[in-house]
């Protein structure tokens, strides 16, 4: 790695010298952005952001609030405006000369913050090794003193991304990574333009099938099986024994309760699940309910083990359950991405949207939760269901 930094970091520092004025002139677009996003009114936001692109029509960061904006309203405009985006950010890279440096940035909360936030880079992987976009090199810019969500899976991912610990470096480079981050939270510039993260997972998989390469992304080391068949002994499984995991998400993540909570269409209660637990175990599974200690126990179930609240949980246990797991029961939370990573099939379920469809696999299920009218008190079509605002 310190080889690649001395390769990168002296001509990238000399280019982003000689942008002089251009960088002036971002810094006050910044200025604006900043303001667009403390405005909370959704409608009044969209207003400022198509403003923002009169006053700044051919650079891409404008663009991109545009399309955010549209994002967060769940307007269709969205789509067309995702796309103009990624002409306009082509063009820019090209007349800034800052394509010749043929890299990119992943901003420092995707390996921090959310679990799922690691689905986005499997998404930029599978894209680039499968020829849908043009793959650069990736630059992660990750503070010495950073918690990462989950260093044993980010060491799965650290292979594929030029990452960037030293405090000096990092301020070097901080200029150049505002002006060349990729928008991870909400879609993926490839060759025929950006589309939505979800979009561009299905995009992925239906290449990678006609290219006959292998779903899977990672595979388990050898070194985190043989530290979680030793857990799996200690617990008294079976050397045959199978198992599926389940994640119900419940309001308790970082602060979030049943009162102030935002993401309760995204929860679930983990009591609806015990049917499940007991089919599995009848047919001689075991079950491995994953989470942190703020769940809810669950009641004593012969063969189901209540891993989040064990003193077992540990973030390498996470990835050895998710990747030999014989499946995984889940909602519209992150845990879902581990298993995913490693090729195991995942039962999505209860989640009141139907893009996350589109980031599942083959030999994946989506059991969607039911929606009713409230005026009519009928269920909505799976027609509506599909399509936007929805």
């Amino acid at each position: 790695m310190e080889s690649v930094l001395k390769k990168f970091k002296n001509p990238i520092i000399k280019f982003v010298k000689k942008l002089g004025i251009n960088i002036d002139k971002v810094d006050l677009l910044d200025i604006k952005i900043d303001q667009l996003r403390t405005i909370k009114d959704k409608n009044k936001r969209l207003l400022f952001a198509d403003k923002l692109v009169k006053m700044y029509p051919k650079h891409p960061k404008s663009h991109l609030e545009l399309a955010v904006c549209l994002h967060d309203l769940a307007d269709n405009r969205q789509y067309e405006q995702m796309k103009i985006y990624a002409e306009i950010l082509r063009e820019w890279l090209i007349q800034t000369g800052l394509d010749v440096l043929d890299l990119e940035f992943i901003r420092q909360a995707t390996v921090v913050g959310s679990l799922g936030n690691h689905f986005c880079i499997q998404i930029l992987i599978r894209a680039n090794q499968c020829g849908l976009r043009s793959a650069k090199k990736t630059f992660l810019l990750l503070h010495p003193k950073s918690d990462l969500r989950n260093p044993a899976l980010f060491s799965y991912f650290e292979p594929y991304l030029h990452v960037i610990r030293d405090e000096e470096s990092i301020q070097m480079l901080r200029k150049l990574e505002t002006l060349m981050t990729l928008p991870l939270g909400i879609g993926i510039p490839i060759n025929d333009g950006f589309p939505f993260l979800d979009i561009a997972a299905n995009l992925c998989e239906i290449e990678l099938e006609k290219q006959g390469l292998k779903t899977a992304l990672f595979c388990l080391s050898d070194k985190h099986r043989n530290m979680g068949e030793e857990v799996l002994k200690k617990l008294g499984l079976p050397e045959d024994a199978w198992y599926v995991t389940l994640h119900v998400r419940e309001p308790s993540y970082r602060g979030e309760n049943p009162e102030n909570t935002t993401e309760n269409w995204r929860n679930a209660n983990p009591m609806d699940y015990l049917k499940a637990c007991e089919i599995i175990t009848r047919a001689g599974g075991w079950v491995f309910r994953m989470g942190d200690s703020s769940m809810t126990p669950l009641p004593s179930m012969p063969q189901v083990i209540d891993y989040a609240l064990n003193e077992i949980r540990s973030d390498w246990m996470d990835v050895f359950l998710g990747a030999t797991c014989r499946f995984l029961i889940g909602t519209g939370s992150g845990y879902y991405t581990i298993p995913a990573l490693f090729g195991v099939p995942v039962v999505f379920t209860n989640f009141p949207g139907f893009m996350p469809y589109y980031g599942l696999k083959n030999h994946d299920l989506y059991l969607p939760r039911w929606l009713k009218n409230n005026q009519t008190d009928e269920l909505i079509s799976f027609e509506y269901y599909m399509s936007p605002p929805l």
